[in-house]
């Protein structure tokens, strides 16, 4: 009766191992999925992020060549106002 009652035991202490075992690979493998899911995400929020710093670094190219641009007009304007303004003063005393 004793062995009966052990091999009843180590029986289901087996397919109680068992069924932990299953258990333990089912959660791996949703796990292992979820992890996989992230990293997808996380590669394309990579790339979208890179192509953004792309975008803006190009943003701010164009922004910088258009600034120089308007300042080397302001400079000539500026040039040409004072040469404007000099001819005026030389034409006054003339009157």
């Amino acid at each position: 009766m004793s062995n009966g009652f052990v091999l009843v035991l180590l029986r289901e202490l087996r397919e109680g191992l068992q069924k932990f075992r299953q258990d333990s690979t089912e959660r791996m493998d949703g796990s292992n999925e979820r992890l996989e899911q992230a990293i997808g995400s996380l590669a394309r929020i990579e790339n979208d992020l890179n192509e953004l710093r792309k975008y803006m670094r190009q943003i701010a190219l164009n922004q910088a060549k258009h600034e120089e641009f308007q300042s080397t007009n302001v400079e000539n304007l500026d040039k040409e106002l004072r040469d404007i303004k000099e001819q005026l003063r030389r034409l006054k005393p003339m009157r």
